[in-house]
């Protein structure tokens, strides 16, 4: 999976240890070409949810423009390791999950698999 640069700045700039940071990354073939920002209806340093028509509405006009979901991109306020709840989710939505360290920017890509949880490499470009 490859992050531009450009992504991760904003990532430095909108995430903060108050509140996980959401956004779905975009593109073609394991690079990412765009992102939408979602908010965090749950409001907490701890976990995230989205809203629904927000989630959707990303996804639609993603597709309109021959995009697909390459990532769910989230921050934790330690280690990038999914949650309990990141790997119940992990399990519907079958894409890379990118979870970022909000104090370190410490990147790390997971993917569930038939076989579990497999680590995914994480490229910034």
């Amino acid at each position: 999976m490859k992050l531009p640069r450009s992504f991760l700045d904003e990532v430095e700039r909108r995430c903060s240890p108050r509140e996980e940071c959401v956004a779905l990354l975009f593109g073609i073939g394991g690079e990412v070409s765009s992102w939408v920002w979602l908010k965090n209806v749950a409001r907490s340093a701890i976990e995230f949810k989205v809203d629904p028509e927000e989630f959707y509405s990303a996804l639609a006009e993603a597709e309109a423009r021959g995009a697909e979901l390459l990532a769910i991109f989230h921050t934790h306020p330690g280690p990038p390791v999914p949650s309990d709840l990141d790997l119940k989710y992990m399990r519907l939505w079958r894409v890379v999950w990118i979870i970022a360290n909000v104090y370190t920017l410490e990147l790390a890509g997971w993917m569930a698999t038939p076989w579990g949880i497999k680590p995914i490499n994480v490229e910034r470009i």
